[in-house]
């Protein structure tokens, strides 16, 4: 299956970076506001402005946080970093010429990155390892003022379409965590931290599956079973989880893999962990 895995990473790679050209996503969102400042040299740190707890007596029950306070919390979010790690389950078929494979596959996608929406730019590096066989593949992307830049097997490649730049500012979680806290959750669970769950509509997350999973523009794709989750301690959002179930069915014509048709039929979920929040780096466009 080793062979496989790696047709697979390398389509996926393929799809990846041309929803990001802008081949592949029908996202449409509206263009964010672009600060005339750039990013210091010197990374800083602002000052957060977390929900302050009043002095409560042993016999008193804390109060509830509520969306509200959680909303201003994540509206103040200037800056953070986090870490993304998805796992793809899937069913594969690839029918190659006269030759048809069909096999369980599942890669666990590793992300690392930085957003800054003062200077709307952030810098995202992300590793696709094929489990148990470990082929694996390294992808950048870098957004500076709506002008994204991906890495490719032959360089960095410019991409001046705004509709790049906002996949990254629409589906991250400190973003999705200001969309949905304007709504009633569908489940409120505390225990340790604060859970809230959202049950979302199928076209919510289609982009996100077409950014991944659209090899070619006419790749057909659906998904079922989407939803998010917010975590939060002591008022502060500190990560999310969002999880979808997909179906994709599309023909490549690739010079360097040749004509196939692959069929998936599994799952996406990706859990993210904010790692530090209001402090400034400084991200620079590659030379291209």
């Amino acid at each position: 299956m080793k062979k496989y895995a790696l047709v697979l990473i390398l389509v996926l790679v393929i799809g990846f970076t041309a929803g990001c050209l802008g081949g592949g996503s029908d996202t449409t969102t509206s263009s964010p506001t672009v600060s005339s400042s750039s990013a210091t040299t010197t990374p800083t740190t602002t000052s957060q402005s977390p929900t302050t707890a009043t002095s409560q007596s042993p016999t008193e029950t804390p109060k509830e946080v509520t969306t509200d306070e959680l909303f201003q919390w994540v509206s103040a979010v200037n800056q953070y970093t986090y870490v993304g790690n998805a796992t793809i389950s899937m069913v594969v078929a690839i029918k190659q010429e006269n030759v048809s494979q069909r096999d369980n596959v599942t890669l666990n996608i590793i992300e690392r990155g930085y957003i800054d929406f003062e200077s709307w730019s952030a810098s995202i590096n992300t590793t696709t390892i094929s489990v148990p066989d470990g082929a694996s593949t390294n992808t950048s992307r870098i957004v500076v003022n709506n002008v994204t830049y991906i890495l490719t097997p032959v360089g960095w490649v410019k991409s001046d379409d705004q509709a790049t730049a906002e996949f990254v500012w629409k589906y991250n979680i400190v973003s999705l965590a200001r969309e949905y806290l304007k709504r009633t959750p569908d489940e409120r669970e505390n225990s340790e931290r604060l859970v809230l769950r959202y049950h979302l509509r199928d076209y919510e997350v289609r982009p996100l599956a077409i950014m991944y999973f659209a090899t070619t523009p006419d790749t057909e794709i659906s998904v079922k079973d989407s939803l998010l989750e917010l975590y939060f301690e002591n008022g502060r959002l500190v990560g999310g989880r969002i999880s979808f179930s997909v179906s994709a069915k599309t023909s490549i014509d690739d010079p360097t893999i040749g004509k196939m048709t692959i069929t998936q039929d599994g799952s996406w979920s990706e859990a993210i962990l904010i790692t530090s929040t209001n402090e400034k780096k400084n991200v620079e466009a590659p030379s291209t």
